[in-house]
């Protein structure tokens, strides 16, 4: 009987909650241990249920990064592995093949991505480009929840939990840091997701954090005048849009 090799256990990152590896096809994220503080660890624990737990709430969708399996305790997530990598890097190493029709393709795969973990009661709280992976169909998927909020979820025995992480500050609606993530937080940080795939930057890139959240609380936001979808892209930092629904039903009509 022949033998077989098991695949090779490969560290990705090491985050602050979990440490990834890819194992073959699959990507493992576990809970980071850290043997001398049991605080942390603990705390660790408690993003990765979380991150479970929501992939739970959200099932099998298209423009979600597909989990696999999970361990009995959540202290684990199998996800499938995308061998293109997150949309950041994918664009920057293809930006000259890249055309308007794939970036308009991939903002509004975004923006559905989006309305869909709303409609299930889940607030990402921390929207960046490099949080959509780019599957082997060049479409991306959103994934990275281990800090997100859901709303109570009766079905599933799980109570509401308010998100845990916060946006860069090129894309934190500027507000309360204590209080807990909204929709229309996260639609302030995919105005600037949005922003940094089509513009190929981050909104105010070069200025200190102070400063860009300055410029936000007084409604000064970079030109967005000829770059594609600009009126979707300030019509999110300018909160015209109630929800990500409203902003693919726009999109609909110009």
């Amino acid at each position: 009987m022949p033998i077989t090799t098991p695949p090779k256990r490969e560290l990705l990152m090491v985050g602050m909650s979990a440490k990834t590896y890819r194992i073959g096809n699959t990507v493992r994220k576990e809970c980071h241990v850290l043997v001398d503080d049991i605080g942390i660890t603990e705390q660790n624990m408690e993003a990765c249920k979380n991150e479970a737990d929501i992939y739970l709430i959200l099932g099998s969708h298209p423009l979600i990064a597909k989990c696999l399996s999970m361990g009995a305790e959540k202290e684990f997530i199998e996800l499938e592995y995308y061998p293109n990598g997150n949309l950041k890097e994918y664009v920057q190493r293809n930006r000259t093949s890249i055309t308007e029709t794939d970036l308009k393709r991939w903002a509004y795969q975004m923006v559905g991505s989006v309305a869909y973990i709303h409609s299930k009661g889940v607030r990402h709280s921390d929207f960046r480009l490099d949080q959509w992976l780019v599957d082997a169909d060049l479409n991306v998927r959103l994934t990275d929840f281990n800090a997100s909020g859901f709303d109570d979820q009766p079905d599933l025995g799980l109570k509401g939990k308010p998100a845990q992480g916060l946006e860069i500050s090129s894309h934190f609606l500027p507000r309360d840091p204590e209080a807990d993530n909204t929709v229309e937080s996260d639609l302030f940080a995919l105005g600037s997701t949005l922003y940094e795939l089509l513009a190929g930057q981050r909104p105010y890139n070069g200025l200190n954090d102070d400063s860009i959240e300055t410029c936000f609380r007084i409604g000064k936001f970079p030109n967005t005048d000829g770059l594609l979808l600009g009126d979707i892209i300030i019509g999110c930092w300018e909160r015209k849009f109630s929800s990500a629904k409203d902003i693919l039903n726009y999109g609909k009509n110009v």
